[in-house]
């Protein structure tokens, strides 16, 4: 057998060297990949919107326009190469914007119910579940029929307020996605993975990057719990090591206890 496949094999400098292509062009993707400009776009009333609401995700900026303001929300769409939303093409086509080649993440769930027993008892999954899960957040999503309330007796500021609050959500949700690959749905003793359709598998998230810390002897920096606070995300970061057994990496915090990773909003490289 050895004689057979000994002309297919790969000799370990063949290996090493293929190894080091695929890592120069995965490590190429991720460059290209944090290039991209992305944006979370929120709307109400979904169908017809009066107020649209923008969140540049790497600035952490929003922009909130009304109805009469479509035109510089398209223009401002065209800046973009990764547009997010609930129901992003539904969305799209409402204020009459193409995407043309943009990449567009859908921030609903992507899947729509779960089977929880043989009974053939199922739960119906909604982007406000994975929110809760995913990030912590008690109330993610505004009430439909209080936001038409707010339109209908003219009460923009609330109106607004609430519709921000909904975007930097989604916000969280997206950045949960791209760290982990996957969201998470908790409905009681239910504790399971949802893939996020959005994360690129090359894209460098928490596994990568504690991959990257334990090769360098360096500490990672989290945020644990629920989502970071908008105006500084970094003020409840903690300081991790991460120790690894076999195949398996641990994140170890500064008094010696275990980080679940899924309790991971974000992460970052120390110096």
């Amino acid at each position: 057998m050895d004689r057979k496949w000994a002309d297919r094999r790969q000799s370990p400098a063949e290996f090493e060297a293929a190894t080091k292509e695929a890592d120069r062009q995965r490590e190429q993707r991720a460059a290209e990949l944090s290039r991209l400009r992305r944006v979370i776009v929120h709307a109400f009333p979904p169908s017809a919107p009066e107020v649209v609401v923008l969140v540049d995700v790497e600035s952490r900026s929003i922009d909130t326009y009304a109805r009469v303001e479509l035109e510089q929300v398209r223009n401002r769409l065209k800046d973009y190469d990764v547009i997010a939303a609930l129901d992003v093409r539904w969305l799209l086509q409402t204020i009459d914007f193409t995407s043309a080649d943009r990449r567009l993440a859908e921030l609903g769930p992507p899947q729509k119910s779960m089977t929880l027993n043989q009974r053939g008892r199922s739960l119906k999954i909604t982007a406000a579940m994975l929110i809760q899960g995913s990030c912590g957040i008690s109330q993610p999503l505004g009430d439909a029929e209080r936001l038409r309330g707010y339109l209908d007796r003219g009460e923009r500021g609330r109106l607004v307020r609430r519709l921000e609050a909904d975007a930097k959500a989604l916000f969280a949700l997206y950045q949960y996605g791209r760290l982990h690959g996957h969201l998470r749905l908790r409905w009681g003793f239910l504790d399971t993975p949802i893939p996020a359709p959005w994360a690129h598998r090359d894209e460098p998230g928490l596994y990568a990057m504690k991959t990257r810390a334990a090769e360098l002897g360096r500490f990672l920096e989290v945020v644990v719990g629920s989502a970071p606070g908008w105006e500084s995300p970094w003020s409840r970061a903690i300081r991790c090591r991460v120790v690894t057994q076999g195949y398996r990496s641990f994140l170890v915090n500064d008094e010696g206890r275990l980080v679940d990773d899924d309790d991971v909003q974000q992460a970052r490289l120390l110096d």
